[in-house]
């Protein structure tokens, strides 16, 4: 019989690809389901054991951002059956095949998930992988390109579907939508209780993130591989326009990417058995995964518990405090994220390092699996600084679902899977907020003003009473169009009228 040591779930391969496609040749476009292969590749190989591909007796892929959306964007073909089309170019042949749910915590949660499993027993090897083209979709697209992507390959997958709504109609109808104007409410939120300005958000988040572009610009796998000044982000600008107030493009995921990675997972034992050498073995110690209620539920937007809660956990886990940690990469999508974990954590945002590869905005942000970049890239720093250890938190949705992992070459003493059923409790009973559909007066706790070419095109507002919150629309007359900037920066905690009609709410500010 195995012993323990020989259970203790490990990494032991990482890959990643990027591609820097200009959009001129359209036979040199990167075809989705070939970077995910070279990724594969890349983490087999990394691995330097014996007969990885042939051990494998289970993939799990990331759901791309077209299979994502409501209405998927094929402009280029369907891929049928993204797991099966993409297994059917290599040498693996797993019995089972995963497809997961929607989520930027996916990554991290599936390597939490899988540990169990390969602890267990259950399984040998695992792969997960993933990957977005959607820069070479919209380069090709821009110029006028027919690429061909579809792909009817046939074969078993576990399909998880989307997931759990991340949106109610009810915030839908009344003006919630997008990521960024559903982040840009948050960080109003988040602005108001610091008290700062809208310039002075700007200044903070472009600090933070001009040291996450430094990262970026020396990362091999980067897609926007340059440094940006503060003064450059913290400045609206044709290159860094106004997107959802208080944000600007450069403080925004950028999507335009064509990357891929992938992770192998095994146990200590199994990865012995295959030859692979102790110094590619990294151990996943203690994880979390928790998710919150929908945005009109939660008790103060200011504030993320389940980032909090996730965070506590995993650490409490691994018998280790925040100061113990020697490397971070926290989620970054918009600044609101790394500066709660930060908050929380103890950490100095604007001093302390918070990413290993840049973030969304800069690395690149390819749908739900840039943290499986994150991890690679730990891995990778964790083999070279042997025995320190480092923290990833994955976040989905609208910091929907978080998920955290700690890692290191040193391994932990015992493993067993962690339970986030206490923190789930915890979230799921808050008292319920009664959702306002009718004329009433309220006072503002968040709200954006979204922008297109031409300025605001439109805005909305969230606002608590005694008996409830109410999402309403923001009337944007011309005269609101000309003072919108200086209407809404004093706006959270001021009292305002909310009219009902046609089954909507609005305000006129």
């Amino acid at each position: 019989m195995a012993g323990k040591a020989d259970t203790l779930p490990v990494i032991i391969g990482v890959g990643q690809a990027v591609d820097h496609w200009d959009g001129k040749d359209p036979s040199s476009a990167p075809h989705p389901v070939e970077m995910m292969r070279t990724a594969i590749g890349r983490a087999i190989d990394d691995t330097r054991g014996d007969g990885i591909a042939d051990a494998v007796d289970l993939a799990l892929f990331i759901r791309t951002f077209p299979d994502s959306l409501r209405e998927p964007v094929t402009p280029f073909g369907t891929i049928e059956n993204l797991p099966r089309a993409v297994l059917d170019g290599t040498d693996l042949s797993p019995d089972r095949a995963i497809y997961s749910v929607v989520g930027g915590d996916q990554p991290q949660a599936l390597v939490n998930e899988l540990s169990a499993k390969l602890a267990d027993g259950e399984y040998e090897v695992a792969l997960i992988a993933g990957g977005e083209v959607t820069g070479a979709m919209k380069a090709a697209i821009k110029a006028g390109h027919a690429l061909d992507w579809s792909d009817d390959t046939d074969g078993p997958v576990e399909d998880r579907g989307k997931g759990d709504p991340l949106l109610s109609r009810y915030e839908i109808t009344n003006g919630l939508g997008m990521p960024p104007q559903n982040y840009a409410a948050q960080e109003q939120a988040w602005r108001a209780r610091m008290g700062l300005s809208t310039q002075e958000w700007r200044e903070n988040a472009s600090k933070l993130f001009a040291r996450f572009s430094e990262v970026a610009a020396t990362n091999p796998y980067a897609q926007f591989p340059q440094a940006l000044g503060e003064e450059f982000l913290a400045r609206p600008s044709k290159a860094n326009y106004p997107m959802c107030d208080p944000l600007l493009k450069w403080h925004v995921a950028q999507d335009a990417v064509n990357q891929s990675a992938a992770l192998v997972l095994t146990t200590a034992g199994k990865a012995r058995e295959l030859g692979v050498p102790e110094e590619k073995w990294v151990y996943l110690h203690g994880h979390a995964d928790v998710k919150d209620a929908l945005m009109s539920q939660r008790p103060d937007l200011s504030h993320s518990d389940a980032i909090r809660l996730a965070l506590d956990t995993a650490l409490r886990a691994s018998e280790i405090s925040a100061a113990e940690v020697a490397h971070f990469d926290l989620y970054s999508c918009f600044p609101i994220v790394p500066m709660l974990a930060a908050e929380y954590l103890g950490l100095d945002p604007f001093s302390d390092d918070l990413t290993v590869t840049g973030g969304l905005p800069f690395f690149g942000g390819p749908g739900n699996n840039y943290s499986t970049h994150a991890i690679a890239s730990m891995v990778e720093r964790l083999r070279t600084d042997r025995g320190s250890y480092g923290l990833v938190l994955a976040n989905g949705g609208f910091m929907s679902k978080e998920s955290v992992g700690i890692y290191s070459t040193r391994p932990p003493e015992a493993w067993t899977p962690v339970s986030s059923d206490a923190d789930r409790s915890e979230t799921a009973s808050r008292p319920e907020i009664t959702l306002l559909d009718e004329d009433c007066e309220a006072e503002v706790e968040a709200f954006t003003v979204i922008h297109g070419k031409d300025g605001p095109t439109s805005a909305f507002v969230i606002a608590r009473n005694a008996e409830g919150r109410a999402i309403a629309r923001v009337e944007l007359g011309e005269v609101a169009r000309e003072k919108i900037a200086a209407i809404s920066e004093e706006l959270v905690g001021r009292t305002i009228s909310i009219a009902h009609r046609d089954g909507r709410n609005f305000t006129t500010l």
